[in-house]
């Protein structure tokens, strides 16, 4: 039965997918939550803020409900959950993170996704990690991004090196292949334990 469910549910993230849309939009906070949704039919407490929930509730569309019954119940538990305190405090400095730009062509080596810290305080990215509308993840090792300043991500590994390794503004994931899509994707920052931080929406030029 669950897979029936996601694959209902993977048709209604195609059409939010294909929507346009821009990072932060109202369509953008349903599409994360309809995918984050789809895993297990359920929303991880706490990964969506407020605001972004009560935006995806009201964008839920006769078609979202017919595919995902339960989808509107769920968004208005975690905005209760919100409501009576049960996320308060998480991620408070996280929550300045954002992703500033994106490169995803020429290949592992070339590609990379910045992020900013825009807060006053420099935030320790162990366990963070950066995923696109696929699901393939960059998972960060012991780094910090100080106040102000930005960290570019290449995907590739850095000469010389055979793991991740951080050099300055830049961390080297080294991956061997390519993860953003040259065609367009949806990049996700996220927090430890999944919670999303920010996202971006890109598409070719």
């Amino acid at each position: 039965m669950r897979v029936s469910v996601q694959l209902a549910l993977g048709a209604v993230l195609v059409g939010a997918v294909l929507a346009p849309s821009a990072a932060g939009s109202p369509a953008g906070d349903l599409k994360s939550v309809l995918r984050d949704y789809s895993r297990d039919e359920k929303i991880t407490p706490c990964r969506f803020t407020q605001g972004q929930l009560e935006s995806a509730r009201a964008q839920i569309s006769p078609d979202v409900e017919t595919y995902a019954k339960g989808i509107r119940p769920a968004i208005v538990r975690e905005i209760k959950r919100w409501e009576d305190g049960g996320c308060k405090g998480r991620g408070a400095s996280a929550s300045k993170l954002r992703i500033v730009a994106i490169k995803a062509r020429g290949g592992p080596r070339r590609e990379s996704v910045t992020i900013k810290n825009s807060g006053r305080k420099a935030v320790s990215l162990r366990g963070f990690a950066l995923r696109d509308a696929a699901d393939h993840t960059l998972k960060f090792r012991s780094t910090k991004l100080a106040a102000g300043r930005r960290l570019q991500v290449i995907t590739g590994c850095r000469k010389g090196h055979k793991s991740a390794v951080r050099r300055g503004s830049r961390y080297y994931a080294c991956r061997s292949n390519e993860v953003w899509d040259d065609a367009g994707d949806t990049v996700e920052l996220l927090g430890r334990g999944g919670g999303l931080l920010a996202q971006k929406t890109y598409s070719a030029r």
